[in-house]
């Protein structure tokens, strides 16, 4: 088959390459500005939101599906053009993408279809915006709007800094932005496949951040059979639900962030696809023909084909690194774990029977690469959050 992949994010390189390792005979084209040669892909010299050249591009090269982790691309209605000339893709329409790309949306149909998320305000004047502050219990988040560029938000404690937080929002030119009650929990990530119509669970996973490195942990510990079979049928069916009504079917990727508490969990809000790294840790676990399951979920027929998503019985455990905390090299070639890069960024996946051996045996291998305190810090950060949630 004849595939083309529209990103240029670690996403489509990471999705090129194993669609190519599950089967060798595909001619598979991406869209990476990324100046390299690979023998998964071959690169097309287009720009992502240059919808009417990938549209031409397609047809003249008799391409035979499309699958779109670009962003721009999206919004850009790339799905929209290429239903239109009866070319198979999988990406959601532009209309529908947008719960993806703006809170304001999401929370508002949240809202409609009580849906659990935390308490809310949404404005786009900065008086009244105070005012809601003024009367808010602390700790608050507050957010900006259109999430395209950036998801920017910060935690403030007291009224003055959240109102000189304010300030500075308004300032940077955000029309609109949205204020929510704090949860001080770790969040957890939830990632489903639709078609628009049926939807699967593939995998949740666990973030820890820092400006050094990030950690993923999957899938999560925390969320049972039963949460993701409750989360799958009073959220994301209902919100697939409502996006046909008024915008059309939903196809594609649609994560969630969300937030336990000791009595219920609450949804934040929702994603297009994955978020960096965490493709990585689910292909890792994978056991799933995926060019497959994407092609069936683009022509509505994820059901008919699919009950479940196969994965491996293990768990993942990845790592992604600043190269400037790599200090040493080492022939990773020995090693069973997978590894990629990302601009400045290397990323280690291991995966074992246990999440611990999966941990330890990876956190093993990055201490001859870097120093002891940068596992110190790794070790450390996990256990608090563990220790706060």
């Amino acid at each position: 088959m004849k595939i083309l992949i529209v990103g240029t994010d670690i996403n489509s390189i990471l999705l090129a390459q194993y669609i190519k390792l599950q089967d060798n005979s595909h001619d598979i084209y991406v869209t990476s500005i990324k100046p390299e040669h690979s023998k998964f892909y071959t690169q097309i010299n287009i720009q992502e939101g240059d919808i009417q050249s990938l549209n031409d591009f397609v047809k003249y090269n008799q391409i035979e599906f499309t699958v779109v982790t670009s962003q721009i691309a999206i919004i850009n209605g790339i799905a929209d053009v290429f239903k239109n000339e009866g070319f198979p893709i999988f990406a959601p329409l532009s209309e529908s993408a947008r719960i993806t790309f703006f809170n304001s949306i999401a929370k508002k149909i949240m809202y409609k279809l009580k849906i659990n998320t935390p308490r809310f305000g949404i404005f786009d004047r900065e008086n009244l915006a105070t005012e809601y502050i003024r009367r808010s219990r602390f700790p608050i988040m507050i957010e900006n709007d259109f999430t395209l560029l950036s998801r920017d938000y910060n935690i403030f404690d007291t009224f003055a800094k959240a109102k000189l937080g304010l300030q500075k929002v308004f300032d940077s030119g955000n029309e609109k932005i949205v204020i929510e009650s704090y949860i001080d929990t770790n969040p957890i990530y939830l990632y489903f496949i639709t078609d628009g119509y049926n939807a699967l669970p593939l995998i949740t996973t666990e973030r820890t951040e820092t400006e050094k490195y990030k950690i993923i942990n999957a899938p999560s510990e925390k969320i049972s059979e039963k949460m993701r079979i409750h989360i799958l049928q009073n959220a994301i069916y209902p919100l697939l639900d409502d996006i046909t009504k008024y915008a059309g079917n939903y196809t594609g990727i649609i994560g969630i962030k969300i937030k336990l508490t000791r009595n219920n969990y609450y949804i934040l809000e929702f994603y297009n696809g994955f978020q960096s790294y965490d493709f990585q840790a689910f292909l890792s676990i994978l056991n799933e023909d995926l060019l497959s399951l994407l092609y069936d979920a683009a022509n509505g027929s994820l059901a008919d084909n699919h009950a479940l998503i196969n994965l491996t019985d293990g768990y993942s455990y990845t790592v992604a690194l600043n190269n400037t905390e790599i200090v040493s090299n080492v022939d990773e070639s020995e090693n069973d774990f997978t590894e990629s890069n990302d601009d400045n960024i290397k990323i280690y996946t291991n995966t074992a029977a246990t999440r611990t051996y999966a941990k330890e045996t990876l956190l093993d291998f990055i201490e001859t690469i870097t120093n002891r305190n940068t596992i110190d810090e790794i070790v450390a950060s996990e256990e608090q959050k563990v220790i706060r949630i």
